[in-house]
C-alpha cells in the first residue's frame, strides 16, 4: 500500500511485540500495510517494565494457533468465529492454512473493522468465506442478529476465539456472550486468555505482575479485569465444559523444549482456557 494505515497505540501494540509469528506472505503484507513509524510510548514503558512482553504475547499467540492445529483436524468444515479480533490477522492465518475446511470466518469488533476492511480487500481483493462485523460484544441482541445474517449456524461446529477481550470486559457480559452461542452439543470448541489475579501469581513474578498491571491501568485510564483460575472455572460451567488451562510455561516448553522465560504456572501475566461449548 502507497499509503500506511495509521492506528492508535494501544490497537499497534499487539502487531508490534508480536511482529515474529506474521511470517507468511499475506502476514507480511498486512504488517506492511500498518504504519509502525510513531513509536508507542505504552510499547516502550511496558518493555522497559516488563521485559517478557514480547515473549507473553508471542506465545499466548502460538497457543491460539496450536489449539486451531488441533480442531482442524477433528471436522471436514466448520465456522471460526473471532470474537473482539482487533487488528490482528488471525483470518489471513486461517485462510492461508486451512481454507478448505472453514465454511465462514465471522470477525467482530467495535473498532478497527473499516480499517481492516481496507487493507483486507487490497490484499485478498476477495471477500471469500470471511466476514467482518462491527458491533458491541456486550449488544447480544444485535450481534445475534448480525451474525445469523452472515451466515452463522449454530447446528455448525464452530470456533469461538475469545482472544485478549476479558481483560476489559465484565465476567457477566462475556457469560452472556458464550450463553448465546452455547449448543446442546457442546460441539463448539471455545477459547479465552485471561489475566491472572494475584492470588494465582508465584511470589517470585508478582513485581512483574503488579509493574505492569499498572502500566496498563495508567495508560488505558481503567482497570483491568483479573480472574483465578477457580473464577474461570466457575464462569465456564455457566455456559460449557472447560477442558484444560495452558499457563504460558506449558507453551513455552511445547514450543522450545525448555522454559528460557517462564518457569511455573502464573508466570506471564496471561493464561489460556479450552472449553467446549
Amino acid at each position: 500500500m502507497t499509503n500506511k494505515l495509521k492506528v492508535p497505540a494501544t490497537a499497534r501494540l499487539v502487531l508490534e511485540q508480536a511482529i515474529r509469528l506474521y511470517t507468511s506472505p499475506l502476514e507480511k503484507a498486512y504488517i506492511n500495510a500498518i504504519d509502525f513509524s510513531e513509536t508507542s510510548r505504552l510499547s516502550r514503558d511496558l518493555t522497559r517494565t516488563y521485559p517478557p512482553i514480547a515473549d507473553t504475547i508471542y506465545y499466548r499467540k502460538q497457543a491460539v494457533r496450536e489449539v486451531i492445529q488441533h480442531r482442524m483436524a477433528q471436522y471436514p468444515v466448520q465456522q471460526v468465529l473471532i470474537l473482539g479480533a482487533g487488528l490482528d490477522p488471525l483470518s489471513l492465518y486461517l485462510l492461508e492454512h486451512y481454507a478448505e475446511r472453514i465454511s465462514r470466518i465471522l470477525e467482530v469488533d467495535n473498532g478497527y473493522i473499516e480499517e481492516k476492511k481496507i487493507i483486507y480487500e487490497e490484499i485478498l481483493h476477495i471477500t471469500g468465506p470471511l466476514h467482518l462485523l462491527q458491533c458491541d460484544l456486550t449488544d447480544t441482541v444485535l450481534l445475534e442478529a448480525m451474525l445469523i445474517q452472515a451466515g452463522y449456524m449454530p447446528e455448525e461446529p464452530a470456533m469461538v476465539i475469545f482472544e485478549g477481550v476479558l481483560h476489559y470486559m465484565s465476567n457477566e457480559a462475556c457469560v452472556q456472550v458464550m450463553q448465546l452461542l452455547a449448543t446442546p452439543q457442546q460441539h463448539h470448541l471455545g477459547l479465552l486468555d485471561f489475566s491472572l489475579a494475584l492470588p494465582d501469581v508465584p511470589d517470585n513474578f508478582l513485581v512483574y505482575h503488579r509493574n505492569t498491571l499498572k502500566v496498563m491501568e495508567t495508560y488505558l485510564n481503567t482497570t483491568l479485569n483479573l480472574n483465578t483460575r477457580q473464577q474461570i472455572r466457575d464462569l465456564v460451567a455457566r455456559f460449557g465444559r472447560l477442558e484444560y488451562f495452558e499457563p504460558l510455561c506449558e507453551t513455552e516448553k511445547k514450543l522450545t523444549g525448555t522454559n528460557r522465560v517462564f518457569h511455573q504456572p502464573g508466570h506471564g501475566i496471561v493464561e489460556l482456557a479450552v472449553f467446549s461449548l
